[in-house]
């Protein structure tokens, strides 16, 4: 008779302790199946906020002791300070083809003065000089400028600055309306230099009344342009490029890799440039799904360790009531591999039934956590730097073929492990002692 019919005789005879193994194993099954499909909705997760939030770096004029391409100079009684090695659009552009990288903000700014246009007020008092300017922020694609893509502000009208465009601007729909502006029309500022409005933008809000701000400040005053509007209007050595650019990548765990492909960028000394890595937003907003994780891990290997403990220790007792048994085995000539493998297989059979029917409270339990995860964490509020951006983390827990696999293969060590460690105090008796046992 071989282990497997030996194995399926004793448990259909044993049918009280069958039982007990069974309801034993049943709950270890349901843990670590609800365990192992928590943890993979966990990392599945982690990896959709990853892709959705994504990670930034910036790259800007290094200011730290004794930077090489530092320039002063005196300006109508103050100073200016600027880099001579500044970011330009084929370095931009070389930068945005780059795999992983979603979008490069590339922008640099002026004040300018327009006389023929009436600004919404601020409430700080400035110099008069200053009362008719308004902010101009050079970009090298709008669509990318983070007053577009956080929705601070949003095109109504028009269309956007390329890195084409010259002498075009885009200002705010209240701005056009207060001075009676239109898509197409030609702003002159006071240098002589004309722009042309191709669109109009909307503002989510405004400034609050007891916001302290200057006029050339406020959103409403605001004007966007392209690169070669603001070299021209600034006329300088202080403008000849974009002073700053930040660097939006898909996978926050590609940043590295993106990083040191830029620095590889031979046109470039970046000597005169520093990077810094902004992965705050990622980090906050996986901090609780990264314990959820954890957490389900650490029990993983608790529920593996006392399910091994408490299943040694329950078949070590029976165990000893088997002696006579395995001595009547041993003496009809059964290796002692041969016993241990039917009651390995006794254990099995009932954990085969019993892993397949925890399926079904398992799922209970998994929807149960998923509800409770999900309303806890459905939408992660981001930093301000986000601008109010909201992330949905889509916890969506189910058990399939994996998790199955995985709980059978982790449910045959549990068994194993255990038979075996049941077995050491009498298989390691000789057939002899065995026998002398049995009188």
């Amino acid at each position: 008779m071989n282990c497997i019919k030996r194995g399926w005789l004793y448990i259909t005879r044993k049918k009280g302790k069958s039982f007990l193994l069974f309801c034993i194993l049943f709950l270890i099954a349901v843990f670590v199946l609800s365990a192992l499909a928590i943890d993979k909705a966990s990392s599945l997760a982690q990896d959709n906020l990853r892709k959705s939030l994504g990670g930034e770096f910036t790259i800007g004029y290094d200011y730290s002791e004794a930077p090489p391409y530092l320039n002063v100079e005196a300006v109508d009684g103050g100073t200016i300070m600027y880099s001579t090695q500044q970011i330009t659009p084929e370095l931009v552009k070389e930068i945005s083809k780059i795999k992983g990288v979603q979008y490069c903000r590339a922008t640099t700014e002026t004040l300018t003065a327009f006389s023929t246009i009436d600004f919404f007020k601020g409430n700080i008092p400035i110099e008069e000089e200053f009362r008719n300017t308004a902010k101009i922020l050079g970009v090298w694609k709008s669509e990318e400028n983070k007053h577009f893509t956080s929705s601070q502000i949003n095109l109504v009208e028009g269309r956007h600055i390329t890195p084409q465009d010259k002498g075009k601007v885009i200002l705010s729909k209240d701005l056009a309306v207060k001075n009676q502006l239109q898509v197409g029309d030609i702003l002159k500022t006071d240098k002589g230099i004309d722009l042309e409005i191709v669109g109009l933008f909307q503002q989510k809000e405004t400034e609050s009344i007891n916001e302290q701000v200057t006029s050339y400040d406020k959103i409403q005053n605001l004007m966007i342009a392209d690169l070669a509007t603001l070299i021209a209007l600034e006329n300088s050595p202080a403008i000849q490029g974009f002073n700053e650019m930040t660097v939006s990548v898909s996978d926050p765990q590609s940043m590295q890799k993106i990083i040191s492909t830029i620095k590889d960028i031979k046109t470039v000394d970046w000597k005169g440039f520093s990077i810094i890595e902004n992965n705050e937003n990622y980090d906050k907003a996986t901090s609780s799904l990264q314990q959820v994780s954890n957490f389900v891990s650490t029990f993983l290997v608790i529920i593996f360790i006392a399910s091994v403990i408490i299943l040694s220790l329950i078949l070590t007792m029976w165990s000893r009531t088997r002696i006579h048994e395995t001595g009547i085995l041993l003496s009809i000539g059964i290796r002692k591999i041969s016993i241990i493998s039917q009651y390995i297989i006794e254990v099995l059979l009932i954990a085969v039934i019993a892993f397949f029917l925890s399926y079904f409270p398992a799922i209970v339990v998994v929807s149960q956590v998923g509800t409770y995860l999900q309303n806890a964490s459905e939408e992660v509020e981001i930093s301000e730097d986000t601008e109010g951006l909201v992330v949905d983390l889509n916890l969506d827990i189910q058990i399939q073929a994996e998790e199955m696999v995985m709980l059978f293969v982790l449910g045959i060590g549990i068994v194993v492990i255990s038979v075996s460690i049941s077995s050491i105090s009498i298989m390691r008796l000789k057939p002899r002692e065995i026998l002398t046992k049995m009188s």
